[in-house]
């Protein structure tokens, strides 16, 4: 399976709103879009970091739409995409963060990255050796 991981750099939040940090960190995933003029990415986000850490806490969509008054198709759309970024995980039809902790979770993400740019750095490597080009 793939992953996409998106990151983008924005304005960090003021101190204090625990909604607008799990925010901070949704948009920087690339989250939040102009689309979503219901939030529903956020709502989401918020509810799994609040809710569903821990493995015995984990929500079926169903659940999440009770709990959000969403359509299930609208949360199976956003949760494929924090599956894709590997932010979210899926076991028996339920969601949770791929950790225990969203520390832990965006700690995994970053060797996520670190092992895909290596890779990258690799296959550049490759390709200048095939063309000429050095590294100075």
């Amino acid at each position: 399976m793939s992953q996409q991981i998106l990151i983008k750099k924005i304005r960090s939040p003021a101190p204090g709103s625990l909604d607008e940090d799990i925010d901070y960190l949704c948009k920087s995933l690339g989250y939040f879009s102009r689309r979503d003029k219901q939030d529903t990415a956020g709502k989401i986000f918020r509810l799994i970091v609040k809710e569903a850490c821990e493995p015995e806490k984990c929500l079926t969509s169903d659940e999440i739409g009770e709990k959000l008054r969403l359509t299930r198709g609208a949360i199976v759309h956003h949760l494929n995409s924090f599956i894709s970024a590997g932010i979210v995980i899926k076991e028996h039809n339920r969601y949770r963060l791929r950790s225990a902790s969203l520390q832990k979770s965006m700690e995994e993400i970053r060797e996520d990255i670190d092992r895909i740019m290596e890779q990258m750095i690799k296959i550049a490597m490759e390709i200048d050796d095939k063309l000429g080009h050095y590294y100075r």
